[in-house]
C-alpha cells in the first residue's frame, strides 16, 4: 500500500482566487479542492497505459474529497445549533421560577399555546432551498453582533 503524500501549497494571483471562488461556489474547503485538481493534473499526465480502473478510483476518491465538504459544513451548522440550545436552557432554568400550586395548569395551558403559535411561525417562515430562513437570519445578526463587538473593541 502506498503512504499518502502530503503537500502544502500556497496558489496567489488569479490561480488563488479562482481556487477560492470555486471552493465557495461548491462548498468544499480549499484543501479538497485543490487535492481534486491535483487529481485531475495526474490522469491528464498520465500515460495511457493506465487502466479505466484506476481512472474510476481516482473519480471515487475525488467524489469523496467533495463529500467531506458538505459535511464539514453540516458539523459546523450542529456545534451552531447546540451552542444556541445550551444557551437556550441557561437562560430559560435562570427565568423561569418553578410553577406552583393553582398556577401549575394555567401556566401549562398558556405554555402549550404559546408552543403551538412557535410551530406555525416556524411554519410560515420558510425554507430557502432546504435551509431554514431562520438560520440566515441568525447567521445575519450574529455577523452584526460580531461587527458591532470588534467595532467597540470588545474581546470575548
Amino acid at each position: 500500500m502506498a503512504l499518502p503524500v502530503f503537500a502544502r501549497i500556497k496558489v496567489a494571483g488569479a490561480y488563488g482566487e479562482k481556487l477560492r471562488v470555486e471552493a465557495a461556489d461548491r462548498r468544499l474547503s480549499h484543501a479538497a479542492l485543490a487535492t481534486e485538481y491535483v487529481m485531475r493534473g495526474m490522469d491528464a499526465a498520465s500515460s495511457e497505459d493506465d487502466t479505466s480502473l484506476v481512472a474510476f478510483e481516482r473519480r471515487i476518491a475525488a467524489t469523496v474529497l467533495a463529500g467531506r465538504a458538505d459535511i464539514e459544513a453540516l458539523q459546523a451548522e450542529l456545534d451552531t445549533v447546540a451552542a444556541m440550545l445550551d444557551l437556550f436552557v441557561k437562560v430559560m432554568l435562570v427565568h423561569l421560577p418553578e410553577p406552583s400550586g393553582d398556577e401549575r395548569e394555567a401556566i401549562g395551558a398558556s405554555a402549550l399555546q404559546r408552543y403551538d403559535r412557535f410551530i406555525k411561525q416556524v411554519a410560515e417562515t420558510g425554507f430557502d432551498r432546504d435551509r431554514p430562513r431562520a438560520i440566515r437570519k441568525i447567521a445575519i445578526l450574529l455577523s452584526q453582533k460580531i461587527a458591532v463587538d470588534e467595532g467597540n473593541g470588545d474581546e470575548h
